[in-house]
């Protein structure tokens, strides 16, 4: 009888790559929301008119593209996030002598080369994928809620399920929760949120040559870009920045003690401004800011500030 898994204790592990599709051993670790990383093989008919002896069928197939890849999800936390912030930006820095270190994550020409990826199915097998680069990431959260990290990843290939292994967790758990949030910066003035949602998508493509049915190592086929989405109680000077077309830089922190998690989006332009009234309920208003580069600061920059002095460690 075939065993039932089931999801529990489903985790996800990364290592950093030092060269593109070579698997290293998994170094970080994150307990799992949801995963839907998988690798998916194309499989077409010949275009031979060949047909079975009865009959129309065709007789044989072949491989046309390897891919691997998908998504997954986490909580966002002020301990765990470094190497993945890394991958998806490009560039990882620290400042600070002594705890608490400060660590910020910027744009840089490519990402890294590329993380193993460790998928632990939960009761069940683990699979593990090579040449693993972050295409995209949404961080999210709601009044009430918890921050979620939503990762898009294109990989070269992944190896047979097997045994997974022993996840090993940081001894410290800090959430970015909802209610750890200050007030929104824009344009000289603050404004409460009552969600936020900053999408970067660094427009990865895959690359198939001749010679291999897997792809080459993803690069950019499109313009980066970086959307921040808001929801407020209308403000209608927001609504007049829109029409004015007035740039600013956008900067939120999420405060835990001595943690900190900031998110600055550079010289961003309103791109939508929607305050629809349908009931006698307070009126809400729905943003959309997009980040843009001035030569020097390219759009974005996340900084998160910890404990822990290595800026991919924690």
């Amino acid at each position: 009888m075939a065993r039932i898994y089931n999801g529990v204790d489903a985790s996800i592990g990364f290592g950093e790559e030092s060269t593109y599709g070579t698997a290293v051993s998994r170094t970080h670790w994150r307990p799992l929301i949801s995963s839907a990383l998988t690798r998916t093989i194309e499989k077409v008919p010949r275009p031979t008119l060949r047909v079975g002896t009865a009959g129309a069928m065709r007789r044989a197939n072949y491989v046309q593209s390897d891919n691997a890849g998908g998504s997954f999800s986490i909580e966002a936390s002020y301990e765990s996030l470094g190497l993945l912030l890394k991958h998806l930006l490009g560039t990882a820095g620290t400042t600070g002598g002594s705890a608490p270190y400060t660590h910020s994550y910027t744009i840089a020409n490519d990402v890294p080369t590329g993380l193993t990826i460790e998928n632990v199915r939960g009761t069940g097998t683990a699979e593990v994928f090579e040449g693993a680069r972050l295409n995209s990431c949404t961080l999210a959260v709601s009044a009430g809620g918890i921050m979620i990290c939503d990762f898009d990843v294109i990989a070269e290939t992944s190896s047979a399920r097997t045994s997974s292994g022993s996840p090993t967790f940081g001894a410290t758990d800090a959430p970015v929760l909802h209610s750890h949030a200050g007030t929104m910066g824009w344009n000289s003035a603050t404004y409460d949120l009552i969600d936020m949602s900053l999408v970067i998508n660094n427009s990865l493509a895959v690359r198939q040559h001749l010679g291999s049915s897997v792809t080459a190592q993803p690069k950019r086929s499109d313009f980066q870009s970086v959307e921040l989405s808001v929801t407020v109680e209308v403000e209608d000077a927001l609504y007049a920045d829109f029409l004015s077309n007035v740039e600013s830089n956008v900067t939120l922190s999420f405060t835990n003690s001595f943690r900190e998690f900031n998110i600055e989006v550079h010289n961003a332009y309103l791109s939508t401004a929607s305050d629809p009234v349908s009931d006698a309920g307070i009126v809400r208003q729905s943003l959309t800011f997009i980040g843009q580069s001035d030569g020097t600061n390219e759009g974005v920059k996340l900084e998160v500030k910890n404990d822990n002095s290595s800026a991919t460690e924690n």
